[in-house]
């Protein structure tokens, strides 16, 4: 597939939220797209490369006003049109215009690409800094109940699952919420307190040893 490159001048980016805007006024070949979405439903694969044709360089416009990055944007349309072939028989001219269902879609995979940029962002940035082990040892000494050595409390976490381990760290050094680090981990929450309380058992056994 063609890659498209939209890039909005900094009167149009200022002005657009990436919901509404005038990238997304109904577009004169509605008509077309319908048919040729009714043609997809059949498996035609031709009319699916005319529909990307017609409809990409917009929905690529969509894409860039959200992610505010082109490669973001190209990826973002590829893995679009991916979905809506294989989604195709969702769509219901009965029940919304054509390029109104694609560009939901496109919205669809840009948001949750910024959702994505921002979980590895946060996993290249959060790492436990040894010179801090001061602050998660008075921590880790008021929800254990004890007291305990520096060097200690390193080897004890060094013996933890790595999940554990920076579960308890992100909990208890950096202050995040159970909901935080689910997100971070992209694991269910539940999950994530199950890591914290079996880290934080393994943990007070170790130091009680």
């Amino acid at each position: 597939m063609t890659k498209y490159v939209f890039v909005p001048n900094e009167e149009e980016l200022a002005q657009s939220d990436g919901s509404t805007d005038e990238m997304d006024t109904p577009i004169k070949n509605q008509e077309e797209l319908t048919q040729l979405l009714s043609l997809c439903k059949l498996g035609d694969r031709q009319a699916f490369g005319r529909l990307y044709q017609k409809a990409a360089p917009r929905l690529n416009g969509i894409a860039y006003r959200i992610t505010r990055n082109v490669d973001s944007a190209n990826e973002v349309l590829q893995e679009a049109f991916i979905q809506i072939w294989q989604n195709k028989n969702d769509y219901h001219a009965h029940k919304s215009e054509a390029f109104t269902w694609l560009a939901s879609i496109v919205r669809y995979r840009a948001y949750d690409r910024l959702r994505y940029d921002k979980r590895r962002h946060q996993s290249d940035t959060v790492e436990f800094d040894e010179t801090q082990l001061q602050t998660i040892k008075q921590n880790s000494e008021q929800m254990l109940g004890a007291e305990f050595s520096e060097q200690a409390l390193n080897s004890c976490l060094a013996k933890l699952e790595q999940k554990q381990s920076q579960s308890i760290l992100m909990a208890y050094l950096y202050g995040y919420s159970r909901e935080e680090i689910s997100a971070y981990f992209d694991s269910p929450l539940n999950t994530i307190k199950s890591w914290i309380r079996r880290g934080l058992g393994r943990l007070q056994l170790c130091l009680n040893g």
